[in-house]
């Protein structure tokens, strides 16, 4: 399945399930899998000792590796220290949980205060507020800065970019948020790209986006895999491509227009 140092993943959320039985079906399909994590007052999916034991066997057996997506509630920019100090407790326990998986990345997001172009009302505080939180987190971690893969989210990378170039972090390109903001997509690629470790795609229609990307703008969506293999052609660096989506019927749509334009790739 691998196309162009590309590793071909989707989400742990394909069949209305538990994270095992979506890894059980998808191992076969798919390079990679996003572990899609949550715990929240009283609701957690955090796998259990016993399952992570049978993630690992099953990524031995079918040559698989995983991407940890950190809960999306955490809140790493809240001014409030005992919310920064939670978030940074989640990460460091996923990233204890999840250790024996030998993760190819975790993905984290720099979660705004507000939704759109603009992430805050007090960006400079919340900027600030940011920077506490990584420094703290790499204070309590011996993992390299590298395998944390900002999110690209609702406001512009240029936000945070000067942090991820501080803290050598890498980028989780998601090209769906891009087009749904309507940013420009070449400029995007052109500037974050070369520090991108994973991508996540999903066609984007009237506003919606995660859907299948036999809804989305075929384009668009071909300029986008085109750059990304031409990327892993000149630098040699593997990368995954999730496709996000989140039903059996936009996983398979997804991954057979991917196989048609691997196809005319070659």
């Amino acid at each position: 399945m691998k196309q162009h140092h590309l590793r071909i993943g989707t989400t742990s959320y394909i069949l209305a399930d538990d994270i095992l039985p979506n890894v059980q079906y998808l191992a076969p399909l798919v390079d990679d899998i996003e572990l899609v994590l949550f715990e929240s007052e009283g609701v957690s999916n955090l796998p259990s000792r016993q399952v992570i034991e049978q993630l690992a066997a099953l990524a031995t057996e079918h040559d698989l590796t995983y991407t940890v997506h950190f809960p999306l509630d955490i809140q790493p920019g809240s001014e409030d220290p005992s919310l920064r100090s939670e978030c940074i407790a989640s990460i460091l326990s996923i990233i204890e949980l999840t250790r024996s998986l030998k993760p190819f990345g975790y993905v984290l997001h720099l979660t705004p205060e507000l939704y759109g172009n603009v992430p805050s009302l007090e960006v400079e505080r919340w900027h600030d507020c940011l920077e506490e939180t990584l420094q703290a987190l790499f204070d309590q971690t011996e993992v390299s800065p590298r395998m944390f893969c900002i999110e690209t989210l609702s406001y512009p990378f240029s936000y945070v970019f000067d942090l991820v170039e501080r803290y050598d972090l890498s980028v989780t390109l998601d090209i769906g948020h891009v087009w749904l903001m309507g940013y420009d997509t070449s400029e995007v690629m052109d500037s974050l790209l070369d520090r991108t470790r994973i991508c996540h795609l999903h066609g984007v229609k009237d506003g919606a986006d995660h859907l299948g990307l036999n809804e989305g703008n075929t384009n668009q969506i071909e300029y986008f895999l085109k750059r990304l293999r031409l990327q892993g052609e000149q630098d040699g660096v593997e990368r995954v491509l999730t496709l996000e989506v989140f039903s059996e019927a936009q996983f398979h749509a997804s991954l057979s227009l991917m196989q048609e334009s691997h196809a005319m790739m070659n």
